[in-house]
């Protein structure tokens, strides 16, 4: 008897969780941002790539990327949202293995970037490649977050405990399509 009622508390707490995360799924699909009569820049009109674990997604050298993170800020209590991020990335070798060292991709939250938090600590950030990104496959080999703090805060600066880099995140950069190809030998 114990075991049912404890079995029935748990299989309802976890049909309340699924049914309000399919509630903010459902309501985030249709929000919309307000009607405005300027066409937004073109830096805004770009589809953001997913980084997704294992693959490497073809990228234009002036194409947004985009990967939901959860830094882990500690001590967290003044945590308000996320300030800045950087993402460092490293060109393969022509083997496919190896990093070149000598070749670095750094995309960030500056005028190029934007960071949303989207709850649970989670934040979707959004890079633009710079259009002078040389072709190839980069793997993502560093990240580093700040944390934005309550005013009132006086405590510890928040650290990120959590880093994305062990999760096999890469891109690959073609040329875009206003770039002109080299010519061949």
């Amino acid at each position: 008897m114990i075991y049912r009622s404890l079995f029935s508390t748990f299989s309802t707490r976890r049909t309340a969780i699924l049914g309000s995360l399919s509630l903010m799924i459902f309501a985030c699909a249709f929000a919309q941002e307000p009607q405005t009569g300027a066409a937004p820049p073109a830096a805004l009109r770009a589809r953001p790539v997913p980084l997704v674990s294992g693959a490497c997604p073809a990228m234009r050298q002036d194409g947004v990327l985009s990967l939901e993170w959860n830094p882990g800020f500690d001590p967290s209590w003044g945590v308000t949202g996320m300030k800045s991020f950087r993402l460092i990335f490293q060109s393969l070798r022509e083997d496919g293995v190896n990093l070149n060292p000598g070749s670095r991709l750094i995309v960030g939250s500056g005028a190029r970037g934007r960071t949303t938090a989207i709850g649970n600590g989670y934040f979707h950030l959004e890079a633009r490649l710079p259009p002078s990104a040389r072709p190839g496959v980069y793997r993502l080999v560093g990240a580093h977050s700040s944390a934005a703090v309550a005013p009132d805060y006086t405590g510890e600066a928040p650290r990120a405990t959590v880093s994305p880099v062990g999760e096999s995140y890469c891109i690959t950069v073609v040329l875009s399509s206003r770039a002109q190809a080299p010519p061949l030998p």
